[in-house]
């Protein structure tokens, strides 16, 4: 396997998106609430991402060539207008292949090395209040619990991580 973690190309917009479709199939099979009951695609349509992709936000996690996970790195969030002043990158709609196991960690380290080299101080992200897995995957990587936000329907608990620069 030879991963490679970059900025997404405008061509591989759609192939991004097919991701997150494919994931919430998996959810509707598995039986777990998430993105698939919160009406997600609706929310970040394709042309969301073709906007995050256009201005640099969008990054995709590839093997050998083939998108298996993507996510969109922000250095603004509304939803941490109290630490608006801090130096971090805001963690948004981590997606990974469900059948490619480990993606996300990958991820997560790949943005926490790209973080270190552009002098960011935290990696925060938010997720939903009601998910013993996700809150304990991300407690498990060290973003601790630093609040909570609410956007619609969705109640998140924010979390970051303090990066160790070298």
């Amino acid at each position: 396997m030879v991963y490679t973690f970059q900025s997404a190309h405008s061509a591989e917009v759609e192939a991004v998106f097919a991701l997150y479709e494919k994931r919430i199939r998996w959810m509707d099979e598995v039986g777990i609430r998430h993105w698939n009951v919160w009406d997600y695609l609706t929310v970040y349509p394709v042309a969301y991402y073709v906007t995050q992709q256009t201005t640099g936000n969008l990054y995709a996690l590839k093997d050998n060539g083939c998108i298996i996970g993507a996510v969109v790195l922000l250095e603004h969030d509304n939803r941490w207008t109290d630490k608006a002043d801090d130096h971090a990158y805001y963690i948004h709609n981590l997606v990974t292949d469900p059948v490619v196991k480990g993606a996300g960690k990958i991820i997560l380290a790949e943005i926490e090395k790209l973080a270190i080299c552009r002098k960011k101080g935290f990696l925060r992200l938010d997720c939903d209040s009601g998910s013993t897995f996700l809150n304990n995957y991300y407690g498990a990587k060290g973003f601790v619990l630093s609040g909570h936000c609410k956007d619609g329907a969705y109640t998140g608990n924010r979390r970051e991580k303090t990066l160790q620069r070298t």
